[in-house]
């Protein structure tokens, strides 16, 4: 008899469990509960970038036209997104020189990239939503000048990615909102 009721609150655990996941709103971002492509990847192959003036903006406005829609230009961009750019470079860690020989240590820095955008209904003229999202990318400083402004040009491209993907990411949230 005993086992009865362990099994009876068993199934009444499972029970109330799928109860409670059936009623979850769980909404796929880039597909349809189907499993076909979602209106939001559909929109966003129809987005246009605007075009920015510094090389780190350059970097991201480039990252995220690929992410939108491939590279492809949109035929008719039904809305534009327009990016602002801000660029830091700070250093982690106090150069050190040595005692014995006299050159100075490896130390590290860091690049931060903040992008402001604005999503732009061409149709309605008016802007629609808009945010920001930042983003750093550390690296090593050496003694050698080349060396160093090399990583951080690297640092910069990693930062410029890695923030164009959050922009996506916002964006594609944005037109599910829209």
């Amino acid at each position: 008899m005993n086992s009865k009721i362990i099994g009876f609150s068993k199934a009444a655990v499972l029970i109330s469990a799928l109860t409670g996941l059936a009623s979850c709103q769980f909404q796929p971002l880039y597909g349809t509960q189907a499993g076909t492509t979602g209106p939001s990847n559909i929109a966003l192959s129809q987005v246009s970038v605007a075009e920015v003036d510094t090389r780190e903006g350059q970097q991201v406005r480039n990252h995220l036209i690929f992410l939108l829609s491939g590279g492809a230009r949109p035929t008719n961009p039904s809305h534009e997104v327009r990016i602002r750019i801000a660029s830091t470079n700070s250093n982690l860690a106090s150069a050190v020189r040595s005692t014995s020989t006299g050159q100075i240590g490896n130390t590290a820095g860091s690049v931060n990239i903040t992008a402001s955008y604005d999503i732009y209904d061409l149709s309605k003229q008016e802007i629609v939503a808009r945010g920001n999202r930042e983003t750093s990318a550390s690296y090593d400083q050496t003694s050698q000048s080349f060396a160093t402004e090399r990583a951080r040009r690297d640092a910069e491209n990693r930062a410029a990615k890695a923030v164009a993907e959050q922009l996506r990411l916002a964006i594609a949230s944005e037109f599910n909102k829209i």
